[in-house]
């Protein structure tokens, strides 16, 4: 044998030990992402994802794109966890309106503004607290002028 051929022999076992080593850690990593996988669709099966603007009406918005939150939750509930808000109860609808958010109060200083919710770009017909919401869902409030 000559050095040449040594020389090879010896790569090509280096060559196949390291790609052994490196599929063999692919394959273990790819169990662990599956094994995660399962857990988190699982899981993420149980709650709602949607996203919230708060469009103050005056240049001002923010957006909060994934909030997590249990199934049956309304368009007040999503709204309650990213913001302060003060509603009032009508007993003669059986429903809350929403008087301020983040102390921006409905017809402040008669400004004829108040707040307005859409889901997925379409205005809603039920107050906040009856609109139950999906996943996926976006939310907007908007301050606007009537």
């Amino acid at each position: 044998m000559t050095i040449g051929t040594i020389a090879f022999l010896l790569w090509a076992v280096i060559t196949t030990a390291t790609a052994v080593y490196y599929y063999q850690e692919y394959a273990s990593a790819n169990q662990r992402y599956n094994e995660y996988y399962q857990k988190y669709t699982s899981i993420r099966g149980s709650v709602l994802q949607v996203s919230v603007t708060i469009d103050y009406g005056n240049g001002t918005s923010i957006t909060n794109e994934a909030v997590y939150l249990s199934p049956n939750t309304t368009v007040l509930d999503v709204l309650k966890a990213v913001a302060k808000v003060d509603t009032t109860y009508w007993t003669a609808f059986g429903s809350f309106l929403i008087d301020a958010i983040n102390g921006v109060a409905n017809n402040a200083g008669n400004n004829n503004r108040w707040w307005v919710y859409s889901v997925n770009g379409e205005h809603a017909l039920v107050s906040a607290d009856q609109y139950k919401l999906r996943d996926g869902d976006h939310v907007e409030w908007k301050y606007e002028k009537y």
